[in-house]
Formats: structure tokens, C-alpha cells, sequence
């Protein structure tokens, strides 16, 4: 049972081809504003192309699509290439894989956007291919790779591109490349390399882990940086920041004043400026202290910054011994940080209103800095702790200080109201804002937030309209969400079975997501699929789906998806997830033992006899399995269940003669196989008597197990008598649930009847508490709608 929707949509996914659509189904843009609504004529080639939730922001025209995405540009060739290198094939030409590369800087140039470890390692990969066969190569296709503009270029998209941390390593080595050959002599002499791409090289270097190397070229090439400003050295302790090397960090100061640049009160501050505004909070942390070993002290304006910023992330403790440090002149004439100080320490409004009170008291000074502002960092502050009506009550002091709020104390109130879960209203205080949707687009934070409550909160029409509206303009600003607002709009047209919309949402962004953000958005398909509320084909669509969106998942999630479709009673798709899984080349995808025992517990469920038997086929075939003894038990408990009780025996045999040998789940499956085994019941007895004499534990659970195999095998008078003596036996009392699997397991109608009469006068209480329970029809007679005695491997 396959899909065509997902075979269509994400084989493109795979091969990094264009999304063919001829059809438009549902459409979460019907509601869109008309202005916004355009055809797409042929496209240049490197026009950003604009792009809605369904891939197209209007209809799209009845012939596929030729342009492909910006963002996966020369993809293609380079993915083959990858391939080719992997299983020893022939690869593209090389004037194919010089065009590929050239072609993804040049798109990138226009938009650098996102860089992830599989964009790098296709680019290091093309790169030392096309570099050992550098004497194959023709003039243009040399030019298109190694010539000192396209290779700038490089260094420019790198350094302006959002590089995921997967990608920090192999982004520097290729940056790395590209720098190295620029300071080879092509006729231009040594070291013939331009301050643009030298700036770009020393940021990626600084910022994506190799400070060390950012440090070594500004000071080979100082005589070309010393007149840039901001100066380099900056991102080099920007750099040694975000790693918390505070010796090397330190020593970057000394070498500073070897190069004739003082690191001062301004250069620190501006440092701090930088990095609270990336938020990097433990980068900040190391810098601040950092001008201390010069003897200087940070100045009041960068210990405002720091103790805000502190506050803000949760870290008091920090923020309290740096306000310490504030004398009383300076924290009387920081009226903003006094009056957060005091939310800090009171959490109250009323608190904070008689704070200013008396710091403004015949002071004029203090009353004129009380602006805005500082409301603005009341309120944040009382989102930073997730308290919506600590931030409306700070709010208040707005008016009762006579202040005008701003755009930013706006954005602010609508984040306290996304936080309490208000949707209605922070949808109707987004209506009363001039211009929203420039206003969300500059601030994209509270975007993704309000986005994500809305996806969540319901999946209704007039919130699917509401979202449709918001997320058109990011659409078409090419804007990346962040993964959660991606999970959540995927939850939400799943609930809503827009199928081909989940695709075509997926399709043109995963490839910008690193692997801890597709694993959130992985989880709303998963969620989806373990949902039992939900159809089987539907669910089957959708696994198909994540399939060829996420390749990378792991033997353990694909194995609670074909659990799933066990507990569907859907043996059938159960089977076919199982296949996949056998069929993969990589070896984490492949079954583990785990994964077998789990599906022969399926398969005995659900009765499959048909697979049972292939699945065991596969497991003989499969050397890289250990057969440990649970997995043994799931197998021979497959069998049992489906009437096949010679080939369980055979399985118990195997288990007897293995290193591991049976466990108590195994006796309680050999009880189980009793059930329909020829001589079962002498099987049983003995076994029994054997537990006994070995002076084996016995549980409800296997005690149980026992009787129904006498049960089954129409011996009233043996399972009646061994249910009587299981008090005297195990310790356990015989309950209702007790009485009901025996009547279950006993077939013909004349036997149940017996096993009533018999119940109704040895234990009429529990019988009558069973009486209270439906019974279902079955070929072989009635049965309790009971719990079964099923033995979990």
C-alpha cells in the first residue's frame, strides 16, 4: 500500500527536484487577501522565488513547474555525487558538479539563509573531487570553482548564512579551503586576498568554534585590518566568548595592546552590546568579567545591560552582585534597573509604583528618566517568569505615571497574552495595532509563539483564516520559522486530513532544519501516527510520508509505528513497516531483536499466521540478529497463537538448548502452546509439575496460563480442580477475571454452561460480579469481555 501523493511530493525532497502540483485541493491561502494573490511567470535565475504554504501563493498552472527552489540550487548534482562516492558508481561530469557548486554560492549570494552539515559536506565533497582532478578540468569550469570572485563568494555566504551547529566543522574546513587558495599566487602575488573576504573568514572561523585560527589570520594580516572598524579583534573575543575560554580570552587583551589597540570601557561595552543582543548569555557572562585584569571597571551603562539581560535569563544571583556594585548615586540615577530590581524582589506593582515614588521625590532628574522604558522592562520582566498578571498589573503603571506606551510595550502585552493562552484576546489586540504584519515581521520571536498557541489551540476554520493571515506575509518574505511553530502548523493540518498540505509545507523547508529541529517536527507526524482516534489509512498515508521525509529515523521509532499498526488490528501494514525496516541499507535502520520480538507479539495478537511464518523466513536470513531467549519467546508465542502448536515446540526446544535458556515468560508461552498442542494436556501437567519440583515462582500470570491450557483442551474437570487448589498453590485468590478466562478458553457451549453451573455454587459471588459483564459471540462460543491473560514478551 503506498502512497502516490508522498511518492510525488517528496521524492523532490530526495532528489532536490522541483514540487510538480497540477491540482489545487484545499487551500489553507483561500481566505488570503486578494492583493497578494499573483501567477508566477518564468522566473530568472536567481529571483527569490515566493512561496506559500502549498508551495504556490496562487494556482498553479496545469503544466509542472521547471524553477526549482533558491535554496536547493546545485543540490542535485552534488547529492549524486555524494552517492556515487558511496557505492564506487560513476558520478557526474565534472563540468556538471563545477556548475552545481558555483550555482548554490551564487543563489546563496541573493539569500544566504541556512547552511545545514548536509549543505557542507556536499560543498567540502564537490570541492576535494573537482580539486584532484584540477588538471582535468577546462578553463571555464576552473573559473567556476576556483576563481578568486567565486571564491569570495564562498567566504561571503558563509559568514552571512544561519549555520546549524552540525554544520560548524565542516563549514570551517571549507571556508578554510576557499581562504588558502586565495593566498596562493595566481599572478596577483602572495597573500593577494581582499579585506572583505578576509573579515568574512576571520567571522565564520571566530563564530563557529576555531577562535585560535581567527586570531592567527588577524594578526598575519594586521597591516591590512588595523583601519576597519569595528575592529576584528572584537569577533575574535566575540569568538573565544562563545566557547567560555576565558585564559585565551584574556590573552587576546594582551595581544590587543601588542597591536596598538586599547581595549577599553568603550570596546567592552560595545562587546557586551553585541552579545546580549545574539543572546549569548554565557558569552556575556565571561566578557563582563574580562576588563577586570586590566584593573578597568565596566561602565554603568554596560552594568545596566548586563544586569537586565541577567534578570531576564533567570540568572538573579549574577544580576544581584553586579548591582552591588552600583554606588548609591549610580542606582539612584539608574532609575530603570532600581525600579526592576524592586520587581525582582517583590514581585508586586505596588511595590515597584512606591520604589519610584520615592526616588522621584523632589528629585525632577529622576521623575524626567522615568520613561517608557523602564515600564517596557517591568513587563518583560514579568513575561521572563511567564506571569501574566504580574505583567498587566506592571502594565498599569504606565498611565498612572502619565506615560505614552510605545510599539514595544504593545509587542510586550501581546506576548503576556499568548503566554496566559488568551488567543481571543490577543488576536483582537493585534486588530487594534497599526500595520501588524510589519510589526510581526520585525519581530519574529513573538511570530513563532503566537502562531504556534494558535495551531494548537484548535483546529476551526476561523483559526486555520486567522493563521492563514499571519503566516502570507512570512511566506512571502521568505521568512524560517523555528521548528516548534513548524511542528505545530503541521499538527494542525494533520487534525484537519490536508494531506498534500502537510507535504507541501514540509517540502521546500526541511532541508533548513538540523536534526534536533526535524526531530520536533518529526514528533507531529509520529504523534499523529500513534494516534489510535485516528483512521488506519489516513495514519498509513502519512507514515509513507515520513518515510521519505525522514530517512534518518532510527529502528526504535519505526518500530513503535508498526506497533501501532499492531494495535489497529492492521497485521498487514504492521508487516509492510517491518519490511522497510528489513529492507534498509543503513544498519541502524535495520531490525534489532527488539524489533522481531516485538513484532512476533503483534503478529500473535492479531493471529497472522501467513507472516509469521515470513517473518521468521527473514529472521533466519538476518546473521547480524542475535536470537536471544525474548525474542525466541515472542516467536514461539506467535506460533502458539496462531494454531501452529509443533512449530512453538520446536521454537521451546531451541530455547532449552540456547546459552540463555527459558525464563518465566517462556513456561507461561509453552502453557499457551499447550492450548492446541496434540498431547497438551499431559504437556502441561508435566510442566507444572516440573515448575513445582524446581521450586519456580508462580504468579497469577503463569498459574492462569496453566488452567486455560487445561480449559482449552475441554478438561473441566482438571482446570475446575486446579483453579479450586490456586489459593493452596501460588497464595493468589480466585477472583472474577479468574473464573471468566476460564470460561473464555473453554470451548463449545455445552463446556461454558458447565463451568456456570459449577461457578455458580463453588463461587457465587465472583460469579455474579462477572454476570455484570457483556459477553461477545465467537465460533467457539460466548466470552466475558474481559482482559486476556496475555504473556507481554
Amino acid at each position: 500500500m503506498q502512497s502516490h501523493l508522498t511518492r510525488r511530493v517528496f521524492r523532490a525532497i530526495l532528489n532536490n527536484e522541483p514540487l510538480p502540483s497540477s491540482r489545487c485541493h484545499y487551500r489553507f491561502l483561500h481566505t488570503a487577501r486578494s492583493h497578494r494573490s499573483r501567477k508566477l511567470g518564468p522566473l530568472c535565475p536567481y529571483h527569490v522565488q515566493r512561496r506559500g504554504l502549498f508551495a504556490f501563493n496562487a494556482v498553479p498552472n496545469a503544466g509542472p513547474q521547471t524553477a526549482i527552489l533558491p535554496s536547493e540550487t546545485g543540490l542535485k548534482p552534488m547529492r549524486d555525487l555524494l552517492r556515487s562516492l558511496s557505492d564506487q558508481s560513476r558520478g557526474p561530469a565534472n563540468g556538471i558538479l563545477a556548475k552545481a557548486f558555483q550555482d548554490f554560492i551564487v543563489a546563496r549570494a541573493e539569500a544566504p539563509g541556512v547552511i545545514t552539515s548536509f549543505h557542507a559536506k556536499l560543498l567540502v565533497t564537490t570541492w576535494k573531487y573537482l580539486r584532484a582532478r584540477e588538471e582535468e578540468l577546462e578553463p571555464e569550469e576552473w573559473q567556476k570553482v576556483f576563481s578568486t570572485e567565486n571564491l569570495e563568494n564562498v567566504l561571503y555566504v558563509l559568514s552571512e548564512a544561519k549555520c546549524l551547529p552540525e554544520s560548524h566543522e565542516i563549514v570551517r574546513k571549507v571556508a578554510r579551503l576557499a581562504f588558502l587558495e586565495l593566498c596562493d599566487d595566481h599572478g596577483f602575488g602572495h597573500n593577494h586576498i581582499s579585506r572583505p573576504a578576509l573579515l568574512s573568514y576571520i567571522h565564520i572561523q571566530a563564530m563557529l568554534g576555531n577562535p585560535d585560527e581567527a586570531r592567527h589570520v588577524v594578526e598575519n594580516f594586521w597591516n591590512r585590518l588595523s583601519k576597519t572598524s569595528p575592529s576584528p579583534w572584537l569577533t575574535v573575543m566575540r569568538g573565544f566568548a562563545v566557547i567560555n575560554d576565558r585564559s585565551e580570552l584574556r590573552r587576546t587583551t594582551e595581544k590587543l595592546h601588542e597591536h596598538g589597540v586599547e581595549f577599553d570601557q568603550h570596546a567592552h561595552e560595545e562587546l557586551i552590546n553585541i552579545l546580549v543582543e545574539q543572546d549569548l548569555l554565557a558569552a556575556v557572562e565571561t566578557v563582563y568579567e574580562c576588563l577586570s585584569s586590566s584593573g578597568q571597571e565596566p561602565s554603568v551603562r554596560a552594568k545596566e545591560t548586563v544586569i537586565r539581560y541577567a534578570i531576564l535569563n533567570g540568572e538573579t544571583a549574577w544580576a544581584a552582585s553586579i548591582y552591588r556594585s552600583l554606588s548609591l548615586s549610580q542606582v539612584t540615577g539608574a532609575i530603570g534597573i532600581t525600579l526592576l530590581w524592586e520587581a525582582v524582589q517583590t514581585n508586586s506593582a505596588a511595590a515597584v509604583l512606591e520604589k519610584a515614588k520615592i526616588l522621584t521625590a523632589g528629585n525632577q532628574d529622576a521623575r524626567d528618566s522615568l520613561s517608557i522604558a523602564c515600564v517596557n522592562d517591568l513587563i518583560e520582566y514579568a513575561n521572563s517568569v511567564k506571569n501574566p498578571e504580574l505583567a498587566a498589573d506592571l502594565a498599569s503603571l504606565t498611565t498612572q505615571w502619565g506615560l505614552q506606551p510605545d510599539m514595544h510595550t504593545h509587542l510586550l502585552r501581546l506576548e503576556s497574552y499568548i503566554q496566559a493562552g488568551d488567543v481571543k484576546t490577543a488576536l483582537s489586540f493585534m486588530e487594534e495595532m497599526q500595520d501588524p504584519e510589519t510589526i510581526m515581521l520585525e519581530n519574529m520571536p513573538l511570530m513563532n509563539k503566537l502562531i504556534t498557541v494558535l495551531c494548537l489551540s484548535s483546529q476551526e476554520d476561523a483559526v486555520m483564516d486567522k493563521v492563514t493571515s499571519l503566516l502570507d506575509p512570512l511566506f512571502e518574505n521568505n521568512v524560517r520559522l523555528e521548528a516548534d511553530t513548524l511542528a505545530a502548523l503541521t499538527h494542525m493540518l494533520l487534525y484537519r486530513h490536508d494531506w498534500e498540505g502537510v507535504s507541501e509545507l514540509l517540502r521546500p523547508r526541511l532541508g533548513s532544519y538540523d536534526s534536533e529541529e526535524r526531530t520536533k517536527i518529526r514528533n507531529a507526524l509520529t504523534n499523529f501516527i500513534a494516534d489510535l482516534s485516528q483512521e488506519s489509512d489516513n495514519v498509513w498515508e502519512m507514515y509513507n510520508l515520513l518515510q521519505l521525509a525522514f530517512p534518518e529515523a532510527g529502528v526504535s521509532l519505526r518500530t513503535d509505528i508498526m506497533t501501532s499498526f499492531f494495535k489497529r488490528n492492521r497485521s498487514d501494514l504492521a508487516f509492510l513497516v517491518f519490511g522497510h525496516m528489513r529492507q534498509a541499507e543503513d544498519f541502524a535502520r535495520r531490525p534489532k531483536p527488539d524489533t522481531y520480538a516485538r513484532c512476533f507479539q503483534g503478529l500473535a495478537r492479531t493471529q497472522d499466521a501467513k507472516n509469521v511464518e515470513l517473518v521468521h523466513n527473514m529472521l533466519k536470513l538476518d546473521v547480524e540478529v542475535d536470537l536471544n531467549t525474548r525474542l525466541l519467546n515472542g516467536l514461539m508465542l506467535a506460533y502458539a497463537a496462531c494454531d501452529m502448536p509443533e512449530k512453538a515446540m520446536d521454537v521451546f526446544r531451541d530455547i532449552l538448548q540456547s546459552d540463555e535458556g527459558p525464563s518465566h515468560k517462556t513456561i507461561a508461552i509453552f502453557f499457551k502452546m499447550c492450548e492446541k498442542h496434540h498431547n497438551g494436556v499431559q504437556e502441561a501437567i508435566r510442566m507444572m509439575s516440573k515448575v513445582k519440583r524446581l521450586e519456580i515462582s508462580i504468579d497469577r500470570q503463569l498459574y492462569m496460563a496453566y488452567v486455560e491450557a487445561l480449559a482449552a483442551q475441554c478438561e473441566f474437570d482438571l482446570a475446575t480442580d486446579a483453579l479450586d487448589k490456586m489459593h493452596s498453590e501460588t497464595g493468589y485468590q480466585v477472583t472474577r477475571n479468574s473464573i471468566g478466562l476460564l470460561y473464555n478458553a473453554i470451548p463449545y457451549q455445552y463446556w461454558k454452561d458447565e463451568v456456570e453451573k459449577w461457578a455458580k455454587t463453588t463461587y457465587p459471588e465472583q460469579w455474579a460480579q462477572l454476570e455484570q459483564i457483556e459477553r461477545t459471540e465467537f465460533e467457539e462460543g460466548p466470552k466475558f469481555n474481559i482482559k486476556d491473560n496475555e504473556v507481554i514478551v
